[in-house]
C-alpha cells in the first residue's frame, strides 16, 4: 500500500493541471474495487466529470464509514464538505476548513481513502474546468448525498448503541440506498443528457423514471452479497419486517450459529428479487441511450451484467449462509461481460435475450 501511495507523488506539493488530473487518474485505482473499470471506458468530459463525482463521494464516504468519529463530529464534517459545494465558485477557504477538519489520525494514515480526502485541495479545484452542464449535476449530488449520510451516520450510532444497527421497514432501506447510491442514477442522467444532443428532453424525461433503479439495482445486490461480512461490524441491511416475516425476531438472528439455512435464504430471497427488479428498471434505462453511444452503453452494462451475474450465482440466498467464501462472480466472469457486451452493446434485443437468460434461471 506504502509503494502504492509513494507512486502518486504527491507529497506537500500543490498539484495543479494536469498533474492534479493524473492524480485523480491514480488515485481512482486504489479507492475503487469496480467501478475504475467503468469509468475508464469514457472519454472526455463525461469521463471528468464522473471520474470527479465518483472521487468527491469516495470522501463522503470515507468520513461517513469511519469507525472512531461520533456521528454528531460526521455531521460537521460531512457539512463541511458540502459547503465546498454549494456554490459554482468552490472556495479555496471551504475546502482548507473541510481538510482541516479531519481527524489528525489520518495524516499518518497509509490508506488511499484518507489520501483522496487529505487531498481535495487537490481534485476539488479540478472541477472549474468542466463547462457548468457537467458541474451543475456533480455539486448537487454531492450536497444531497452529504445530507444523507449525515442522517444516517446519527442513526446509526444511536443504534449501536443499543447493540446492532438495522433497518425497521423496507422503506427505511429504499431511503437509506437512495441517499448512497439512487442519487447517482439522477447525475448520470444529467452527465448522459449533457453529453450528446442524441438525448432529448422526452428522453430523458423517460430515463428519470429508471434513473434511481440504476443506483438502487447495485446497492441492493451488494447489500445481499455482503450481509454476512457487514454482520461482522454488528450492521444488518436486511429490515425486520422481512425477518419477522420468516419467523426472525430480529434481523441479526439470521447471523447466529445453527440457525436454519433455508429460513435465512427465505429471507435473503426477499432481497434478491428486490434487487431483480430494480435490475429490470435499470436495463430499461441503458436501453434508453442511444446506441450509437458505445462507451456509455457500457459504462452502464458491465456493473449491471456483472450485479446480475451475481444475483444468478446467490440464486434462492442461501449459498450466502453456508459457503465458507464469499459467494461472488470469478474474474473470468467478468471478463466474459466486458468482451460480450463489448461486442453488441448496441443491440437491445441481445441486451434482453442475455439478461432474460440471467433473470428467468433465477
Amino acid at each position: 500500500m506504502i509503494d502504492k501511495l509513494d507512486s502518486l507523488d504527491v507529497g506537500e506539493k500543490v498539484l495543479e493541471g494536469k498533474a492534479a488530473w493524473k492524480y485523480a487518474e491514480d488515485i481512482l485505482q486504489l479507492v475503487s474495487r469496480t467501478f475504475a473499470l467503468n469509468i475508464q471506458v469514457l472519454r472526455g468530459k463525461l469521463h471528468r466529470s464522473i471520474l470527479l463525482a465518483y472521487l468527491y463521494l469516495r470522501i463522503a464516504d470515507t468520513v461517513e464509514d469511519d469507525p472512531d468519529m461520533k456521528a454528531s463530529e460526521k455531521e460537521v464534517v460531512l457539512g463541511l464538505f458540502a459547503d465546498i459545494f454549494r456554490t459554482p465558485e468552490l472556495k479555496d477557504n471551504a475546502v482548507a476548513a473541510f481538510e482541516n477538519a479531519l481527524p489528525e489520525s489520518w495524516r499518518k494514515s497509509e490508506h488511499p481513502y484518507m489520501n483522496l480526502c487529505l487531498h481535495s485541495h487537490v481534485v476539488v479545484p479540478l472541477l472549474r474546468e468542466l463547462p457548468e452542464m457537467y458541474a451543475a449535476p456533480v455539486r448537487a449530488v454531492t450536497v444531497e448525498m452529504c445530507g444523507g449520510m449525515a442522517k444516517f451516520a446519527l442513526r446509526q450510532e444511536a443504534a449501536l448503541s443499543a447493540g446492532w444497527f438495522t433497518l425497521e421497514k423496507v422503506s427505511d432501506l429504499d431511503e437509506y440506498c437512495y441517499y448512497v447510491a439512487g442519487i447517482v442514477g439522477k447525475l448520470l442522467t444529467n452527465l448522459f443528457a449533457a453529453d450528446t444532443c442524441f438525448i432529448s428532453d422526452a428522453r430523458k424525461a423517460e430515463m428519470q423514471k429508471f434513473d434511481v433503479s440504476f443506483g438502487l439495482a447495485l446497492q441492493v445486490t451488494n447489500i445481499v452479497k455482503d450481509c454476512v461480512e457487514d454482520s461482522g461490524r454488528r450492521v444488518c441491511f436486511i429490515p425486520e419486517e422481512i425477518c419477522r416475516r420468516h419467523g426472525f425476531e430480529h434481523s441479526s438472528d439470521l447471523f447466529k450459529d445453527g440457525v436454519d439455512s433455508q429460513k435465512c435464504g427465505a429471507v435473503l430471497s426477499e432481497l434478491v428479487e428486490k434487487a431483480w427488479r430494480h435490475l429490470d428498471d435499470a436495463i430499461a434505462y441503458t436501453k434508453l441511450i442511444p446506441n450509437i453511444k458505445m462507451r456509455t452503453r457500457l459504462f452502464c452494462l458491465w456493473p449491471l451484467f456483472m450485479a446480475a451475474e451475481n444475483l444468478h450465482l446467490i440464486g434462492n440466498g442461501v449459498s450466502v449462509f453456508t459457503s465458507e467464501k464469499k459467494v461472488k462472480i470469478t474474474r473470468d466472469t467478468v471478463k466474459r461481460i466486458v468482451k460480450e457486451t463489448s461486442m453488441h452493446f448496441y443491440s437491445d434485443k441481445w441486451i434482453d435475450k442475455a439478461y432474460g437468460k440471467l433473470r428467468m434461471k433465477n
